[in-house]
């Protein structure tokens, strides 16, 4: 197996229940760590050690799913949308604080236990897909309003399943200039996956597999093959991993060596100084398992020990892998491929002392961090060294 050097740049402990994580820049300090455990909402931004808490909020009810996005407008910050027991809600930071921009109207025995933000119709504003593990129906809810005040949440449409939804993703096939949904529902004891694309008639289906050898605990995509288009990858209740191809018909392409007991979270992102996508997924016995694009090997190219089950991950626009567990912990963690290494930045240090220091140049590592503004970097920040 391909060497890795992974380092757990952030680690807290102590929230209430499994932690789902995501990124997203809220508070114009760059981008933040946005977790759920519980009731409850943290928001963290980085610092010179790591991240640290910068709000806070109780949801009032239990917190089922979470994503960010959903900028009100072009160019404005994320905000926060969460999944609750009968309702979606949306957060945004204001003044140092989170507090509730709007909410859909109730739907009593809903539980919305998975979510997705893309912008379907192309209008330039994305929509909440919303699956509702207690009905066999998939919500599509739609912003409206230009400022806080004047914010709602309205239902754009209902669309029926064959089962009771589990899972949400959404991925862009190629040719076509909006993403499309993909939903997994339970039937009994098996899963099926139906694909769903906007049309000005509404919602058409597009490729569906009605019986899948086992449940879906996870639901992702990316580019992770070669080809065009992107595809989806899946986690099933056997430990097992899979990759769909979905043009014309979805197609499996592609299945792991067995990961464990199960699949319970997946994601797909470039990590930092990777110029290629590596889908990620973790397990209840807390490990971390990459494969790097294109995935064509069974066994995965690194394996790392997070140290307790993993409940839900994501990659952040900086390549930093958010890692929420089933026991109220969140970790940060930075890879390192075996030609890079990671430096931490050190008080005086600036990019110039750091590229003399290995023998690389400026640019370089300005390419492989994905660094926007090359003054403005700070003590103890973890840079990739190619």
């Amino acid at each position: 197996m391909p060497l890795v050097t992974a380092e757990m740049v952030f680690s807290l402990a102590g929230l209430n229940g499994r932690v789902q994580v995501d990124w997203g820049a809220l508070s114009g300090a760059g981008e933040n760590l946005v977790t759920a455990a519980g009731s409850i909402v943290y928001l963290f931004t980085a610092s010179n050690t790591g991240h640290v808490l910068s709000s806070r909020v109780d949801a009032g009810a239990r917190i089922l799913s979470l994503a960010v996005g959903l900028p009100i407008s072009s160019g404005a910050v994320d905000n926060i949308v969460l999944g609750l027991e009968d309702r979606v809600a949306l957060y945004g930071s204001r003044q140092g604080a989170l507090i509730r921009l709007a909410e859909t109207q109730p739907e009593p025995g809903a539980r919305f236990a998975d979510l997705a933000l893309a912008d379907l119709d192309g209008d330039g504003r994305e929509e909440i897909i919303a699956a509702p593990e207690g009905m066999a129906s998939l919500f599509f809810y739609r912003l409206f309003g230009q400022t806080d005040a004047d914010l709602r949440l309205e239902l754009l449409a209902i669309r029926v399943l064959p089962g009771l939804a589990q899972k949400v993703a959404t991925f862009r096939r190629a040719g076509n200039a909006t993403p499309v949904v993909a939903v997994a529902y339970r039937r009994n004891s098996h899963s099926g996956l139906l694909t769903l694309s906007f049309t000005e008639q509404g919602f058409a289906e597009g490729p569906a597999l009605a019986d899948l050898p086992v449940l879906v605990t996870s639901l992702t995509a990316g580019d992770l093959r070669a080809g065009p288009g992107e595809e989806l990858a899946w986690g099933g209740s056997d430990g097992f991993l899979r990759i769909l191809e979905a043009d014309g018909a979805l197609t499996p392409v592609f299945t792991s060596d067995n990961l464990g007991s199960g699949i319970p979270a997946l994601t797909a992102g470039k990590l930092a100084g990777e110029g290629t996508v590596t889908l990620v997924a973790g397990t209840p016995g807390g490990y971390l398992f990459g494969y790097r694009s294109p995935v064509e090997n069974s066994a995965p190219d690194w394996a790392v020990r997070a140290g307790s089950p993993v409940n839900d991950l994501a990659v952040s626009g900086e390549g930093h892998l958010g890692l929420g567990t089933a026991g109220g912990g969140v970790q940060v963690w930075v890879f390192s491929g075996q030609n890079s290494l990671i430096h931490t930045v050190r008080p005086g240090e600036t990019l110039f002392t750091i590229a003399g220091r290995y023998g690389t140049t400026v640019q370089a590592i300005v390419d492989v961090n994905m660094i926007a503004d090359p003054a403005m970097i700070f003590p103890g920040q973890k840079l990739r060294i190619p």
